[in-house]
């Protein structure tokens, strides 16, 4: 004989654990033991990312990924921006820190070594999601990599970011409403030369 199921009570569901969500597609090195990790990459399991950041080898890497591997260090109200931004948005060599931008006035996060931090005037559609990590947008990148990375190392970063769907003329357009702003004549010279 089968006893029926009854429905649990409206006040008991949220007691329940809640149901096991997709598996991460990126691990710290905090998250597993010392031999864990290493036999995990040893059998090809895991694949470098960034610094202590590793994704598993069945998932492709894209920008949602890229950006997880920034997550424990980018706080709610910090968005992903400059050199970092551009690798989220392009992939390539990873930067040696990731750049949080907190809008101008708010409370910047503690320092840590693999953290820069900088306050930046962020308009809503300056900033999109990725794998639940806020980045600015490409055209913001542009911007902010053009005005404040040296040429040298900002050029490959803008030639890249050009297939992600920077249009350098719209970012020159962009920067004619920055006139006298740190950075902006530099920025010009720069964007011409992608």
């Amino acid at each position: 004989m089968t006893v029926p199921r009854c429905a649990t009570p409206a006040a008991l569901q949220r007691l329940r654990p809640p149901a096991p969500g997709p598996p991460a597609a990126v691990v710290a090195r905090t998250d597993v033991p010392a031999s864990t990790w290493t036999g995990l990459h040893l059998d090809g399991v895991l694949v470098p990312l960034w610094r202590d950041v590793s994704r598993l080898v069945t998932v492709d890497e894209g920008p949602a990924v890229r950006a997880q591997a920034f997550a424990a260090l980018v706080p709610g109200r910090g968005v992903v921006g400059q050199l970092a931004a551009a690798w989220v948005h392009t992939g390539g060599p990873p930067p040696h820190r990731v750049t949080v931008l907190v809008r101008s006035g708010a409370r910047r996060p503690d320092p840590h070594p693999d953290r820069l931090t900088a306050e930046a005037d962020l308009a809503e559609g300056d900033v999109q999601s990725w794998g639940g990590v806020a980045v600015t947008t490409v055209l913001r990148t542009a911007l902010d990599v053009a005005r404040w990375v040296p040429a040298d190392r900002a050029l490959p970063a803008l030639r890249a970011l050009v297939p992600a769907g920077l249009r350098p003329d719209e970012a020159l357009g962009r920067l004619a409403t920055h006139t006298g702003g740190r950075g902006v004549r530099t920025a010009r010279r720069t964007l011409a030369q992608v």
